[in-house]
């Protein structure tokens, strides 16, 4: 079918074929072809595709057809391998060693990583022309060419190139790649991406052809929708389609089916449109704030996101010195919290440890937990637990504990033992009528003391103890260049709040105390004409 240049008079949705031309006796035979050619293909294989698509919120979605989605990321895999040999090259006038071991290991991981990113992208509208249902029109043959001349922008192309490197390479491994390399690379995939992912799906049609076949399910989609328009030779195209659909799905059921899950597929697709309005330009804060938000803590955020994903009551130690900000790691980390914006619709309260406590006695803490509560403060432990489970039935109640450097570890133990423990009891035996209502305990540290203590936690986001165990998050480390190189390019460069160069890396991470966050927060600030007070004042509540 590759072989046919066609005009573009008439073109199809899906597929870009001239209507008028499948009425001719050429446009039949190539009808006929693509039917014989799909017939090898297993039995099933779509009808699998499709049933991936299984949208998960407005962070993820299910790939339609993740077979196809991996053929993608096998063509941008080959492409980077290639720049990687390029610079191993001793003749290429950029000959470097440590680029190209640096690419291999991106590439290496970029399949299973450009699926993994694909569902969270897609979900945001990024990237549209790698999605499934516009990768038919990248291979389709036009007047110019076989296949499209180019897919996204160079800038497009360095981002996804920049989120495959954070994700493929450890933090703690391979060199930062200078923006020349990384501009390079981006060049490279732009031109060649077309023709190498042409040949990715000749080799996945010789292999099992999964990918294949969701390819076609999408340009018989389209097909129909035009020819069903063609009058009385309708009838004719409509029977040769449904002959190639029995080919490549198997049986009538099979068939029948995949009709039904396309429906579907359709019905979810408009919906998804209709979220992807237009939204109003934001203002640089909101830019800042959107890229100070995604500045490391990965690790951290990962283990606190499957921590709630998996239980709707515990208790989360977050902890560093002050220079890691642990304090604007919490405030990410009520985000992920479920159950929409933390800020204005749930019941957040923050307790202070204000002074060492040389008593073991309870007393002074719970009459502060009830006065945020607004009950009498001589009010027992069990009257508290009482109001706190019955302000949970129609809200997330979050409880932050600060200042634990000033308190005994002792007491800090027994504050555990005899007010969060019991409280936790009481929530699981009693429950709430919301599933989507969290019960949520932070002690925030920001000296690093938590290190010394002998207090039990766990650091499995899944453990049978929680919620009466503390989850305890990672130590804050330091952010390495690469990291901050990669971060500076995706969050400030692409949103235009800095012009993203070496020199910018070199400035940031020389004025952060070599990776710092606190540092890196205040001197990006600083960088965007405004200072880190203000902002800390505005978005950290609590």
């Amino acid at each position: 079918m590759g072989e046919y240049v066609f005009g573009a008079s008439v073109l199809l949705p899906e597929l870009a074929l001239p209507v008028a031309f499948l009425s001719t006796d050429k446009g039949q035979d190539i009808l006929t072809k693509v039917g014989e050619m799909i017939s090898s293909v297993t039995a099933g294989n779509t009808a699998n595709a499709i049933d991936n698509f299984d949208p998960r919120g407005s962070d993820h979605v299910r790939l339609e057809n993740e077979d196809l989605i991996r053929v993608c990321g096998k063509a941008i895999a080959q492409i980077i391998l290639l720049a990687a040999q390029q610079y191993n090259n001793r003749n290429f006038k950029d000959y470097n060693k440590d680029y190209s071991e640096h690419l291999k290991m991106i590439a290496a991981q970029a399949t299973e990583k450009w699926v993994e990113l694909a569902r969270c992208e897609f979900a945001q509208s990024k990237y549209q022309q790698l999605t499934e249902g516009e990768i038919p029109l990248i291979i389709t043959p036009t007047e110019e060419g076989l296949t499209q001349a180019e897919i996204l922008t160079v800038e497009e192309w360095r981002n996804i190139l920049a989120k495959l490197d954070l994700k493929a390479v450890e933090s703690q491994k391979g060199v930062d790649l200078p923006d020349y390399v990384r501009q390079y690379v981006a060049e490279l995939l732009q031109k060649e991406f077309p023709r190498v992912l042409r040949e990715a799906l000749k080799q996945d049609f010789k292999a099992d052809g999964k990918a294949f076949a969701g390819l076609m399910i999408q340009l018989i989609t389209g097909i129909r929708q035009q020819v069903a328009q063609l009058g009385e030779i309708a009838p004719i195209f409509l029977a040769k389609l449904e002959q190639i659909e029995q080919q490549l799905t198997g049986t009538q059921q099979q068939q029948e089916r995949i009709s039904e899950k396309l429906d579907e597929q359709s019905k979810k697709l408009d919906d998804i449109k209709e979220m992807m309005q237009p939204h109003p330009r934001e203002t640089t804060k909101e830019k800042l704030l959107k890229a100070l938000l995604q500045l490391d803590y990965d690790k951290q955020a990962n283990l606190f996101k499957e921590f709630v994903e998996n239980h709707q009551i515990g208790a989360c130690l977050v902890h560093g010195s002050y220079e890691s900000a642990p304090r604007w790691l919490l405030h990410r980390l009520i985000r992920h919290v479920p159950n929409g914006n933390t800020y204005n619709c749930n019941c957040v309260q923050k307790i202070k440890f204000s002074r060492r406590i040389y008593t073991s006695s309870l007393d002074t803490v719970l009459q502060e937990i009830s006065r945020k509560f607004q009950i009498e403060i001589t009010s027992s432990v069990t009257a508290i637990h009482q109001k706190i489970w019955e302000v949970w039935q129609s809200e997330t109640v979050i409880l932050i504990v600060e200042n634990t450097k000033d308190v005994e570890e002792s007491y800090l133990e027994e504050f555990l033992q005899d007010f969060w423990q019991p409280l936790a009891q009481l929530a699981r035996e009693r429950g709430t009528t919301n599933e989507n209502y969290s019960l949520l305990l932070f002690l925030l540290d920001q000296d690093g003391y938590p290190n010394d203590w002998n207090i039990a936690y766990t650091q499995d986001p899944t453990s049978e103890l929680i919620p009466q165990t503390l989850i305890k998050l990672m130590d804050i480390q330091p952010i390495t260049r690469r990291q901050l190189s990669i971060w500076l390019e995706l969050c400030c460069g692409a949103e235009k709040l800095l012009e993203y160069t070496d020199s910018l890396v070199d400035e940031v991470f020389r004025d952060s105390q070599n990776g710092l966050h606190q540092c890196i927060l205040e001197t990006i600030c600083s960088l965007c004409k405004t200072s880190w007070e203000d902002c800390a004042s505005k978005w950290m509540k609590y």
